[in-house]
């Protein structure tokens, strides 16, 4: 080694070897020079003195003896010898608090231990929060001190990390664990889970694990459990995760958040059938939800027949609809579900609406006439990025009897946050510059009959009350720039029982999902059509009712009041 050069690194007195760091060395002098009374900010200049004499030896690596010896001089040339008395007995004391640290498990439950490792701290500062070398050396260094400032001989995986993140916030460095065992799962449950005997959350159970079906394989739902957890613990906000915490709202698919709740698809201008269902097979993956509609102008061959038992797939929930009443017959047939409109159902022959209606694997959709079609482009594919539900019951509970003005501000509030966690969610997938979503309501009737205790008034406000939350729902989306639409919404899976354990509401109550609250008369059917953007309803139930004509565009309804 050349003269000149400081020594990069440092002999323990055990033989060991450590890299020389020249910040503890500027720290244990400014201890020394405290603890005498003296002036701390000289700490630096002291420091290189004796760096300057250690290149001098020319020593590599450099013995701790050596560089506290010249400490110590260095202090008594000048003028400071309390100081080196001081920094011999801190050094030697803080030698021995060191070598007596024993780092246990996260819990501390571990039998094993292993000695406290200042480097390896360092090491999991710059790996986890991306930080410097220096800074997290310098991070690792104060709270090896804060561990001996409080005499402690044991310390925790978790503790560790929460002095950690005391030391970064002190340094105005961003917060948060090094390592965030929020995300983590428990290991007991992790066991239950992979045991097969118990479901996690994407699975219908709850936070703890529950009792599930014999064979079934929660394997699978525990990346959904993991990416539920990432989204409620670091992509939500503070107001985002309360608010669904407390069962205001919920986002159906949490744990699938990465993909679009659904994706639209039919046959584009002269599309052939071949084309068209390698399109279909190609946007599986890439939703949780895909909705083929196959028009009544579109060639349907044996491929089309074929689609619903060859497409599929675990990962993706497959939903048809066409206005081809062959096609319709041959799914029928064999048992595959499937839709239809309803204006195209209804202008079929009686024999074969009593066909499709007997084979009960039909459901008619029906929408409001609608001032214009959506571009062609859109059509082909229309993409829904995310969707939520929310409970209007909790809110109507929140607020008591007739306090309409109270519920609707509730509503609001709730309808706020989920778009907030929309469109967090959507930022963090990457999604469209305006995301398209679909809010449901939870428990519409229920909120009705909180709200409004007496049935006679019930039946009186009930439109003017559906029509005022359809206003609410569509008013709050624009506030954050998402397009809020109605169409065809995705299914909502399991959201209303949800929403019943988390309000603490009984599991047994779990709430409707959806505008309509029932069709079990001319009333309830004059009610949805004049306030719901959408209804998907079986076939059977259609042919048999007095009221089917109803459903067909044109037809005399009350026109839709102004709210």
């Amino acid at each position: 080694m050349s003269a000149g050069k400081v020594p990069t690194r440092v002999r323990k007195r055990d033989g060991s070897d450590v890299a020389f760091e020249e910040l503890r060395l500027v720290e244990s002098l400014e201890i020394a020079l405290e603890t005498a009374g003296e002036n701390p900010d000289h700490a630096r200049q002291f420091t290189e003195v004796v760096m300057l004499r250690l290149a001098q030896e020319a020593c590599e690596p450099a013995a701790t003896t050596s560089i506290s010896e010249h400490v110590e001089t260095v202090l008594r040339e000048y003028g400071c010898p309390a100081a080196a008395t001081a920094y011999r007995s801190y050094r030697f004391d803080e030698e021995e608090l060191v070598a007596d640290l024993r780092v246990h498990g996260q819990d501390g439950r571990e039998e094993r231990s292993a000695p406290w490792d200042r480097a390896r701290l360092a090491r999991s500062l710059m790996r986890d929060r991306y930080l410097e070398g220096v800074v997290s050396r310098r991070i690792a260094r104060r709270v090896e001190r804060r561990a001996i400032a409080m005499a402690l001989r044991h310390l925790t995986g978790r503790l560790v990390a929460a002095l950690a993140d005391n030391e970064c916030r002190t340094a105005g460095l961003a917060s948060g664990p090094p390592t965030p065992e929020r995300l983590g799962l428990d290991r007991r449950h992790l066991r239950a889970w992979l045991g097969g005997s118990c479901l996690p959350l994407g699975l219908g159970g709850t936070s703890l694990p529950t009792l599930g079906p014999d064979a079934q394989d929660p394997r699978p739902a525990l990346g959904e459990e993991l990416l539920a957890r990432f989204a409620l613990e670091e992509v939500f906000g503070a107001a985002e995760r309360e608010s669904w915490s407390a069962g205001r709202f919920e986002v159906p698919g949490l744990g699938d958040w990465l993909r679009p709740v659904c994706v639209r698809l039919r046959p584009g201008d002269g599309e052939e059938e071949d084309a068209f269902w390698q399109r279909v097979a190609e946007h599986r993956p890439l939703s949780r939800e895909l909705q083929v509609f196959v028009p009544a102008w579109f060639a349907a061959g044996t491929r089309s027949a074929e689609a619903p038992l060859w497409l599929r797939a675990a990962g993706c929930r497959m939903r048809f609809v066409t206005a081809d009443s062959a096609l319709a017959e041959e799914w029928s047939r064999r048992g595959y579900w499937h839709a239809m409109p309803v204006a195209a159902y209804l202008a079929l022959p009686d024999a074969q609406r009593a066909g499709l209606a007997e084979q009960q694997r039909t459901l008619l959709q029906w929408q409001p006439p609608q001032p214009r079609l959506p571009p062609t482009g859109e059509r082909a594919r229309r993409v829904t990025d995310r969707s939520a539900v929310i409970n209007l019951a909790a809110a109507a509970r929140a607020a008591g009897a007739w306090e309409e003005a109270v519920f609707h501000a509730a509503v609001s509030e709730s309808l706020a946050d989920a778009c907030r966690a929309l469109m967090l969610l959507a930022r963090r997938a990457d999604a469209e510059s305006l995301p398209r979503i679909v809010l449901l309501p939870a428990g519409l009737r229920a909120a009705a009959e909180i709200l409004f205790p007496d049935a006679g008034v019930r039946n009186g406000r009930m439109r003017r009350f559906v029509l005022a939350l359809r206003d609410v729902f569509d008013r709050e989306p624009r506030k954050l720039g998402l397009r809020a639409e109605h169409f065809a919404p995705p299914l909502a899976e399991a959201a209303g029982a949800r929403l019943a354990e988390r309000s603490e509401a009984e599991l047994s109550s779990a709430l409707d999902i959806g505008w309509c609250s029932g069709l079990e008369s001319g009333e309830m059917v004059t009610l949805a059509l004049d306030t719901a953007p959408w209804l998907e309803l079986p076939a059977a139930a259609v042919e048999s009712a007095p009221w089917a004509a109803r459903l067909l565009p044109g037809s005399a309804r009350p026109p839709r009041e102004t709210v």
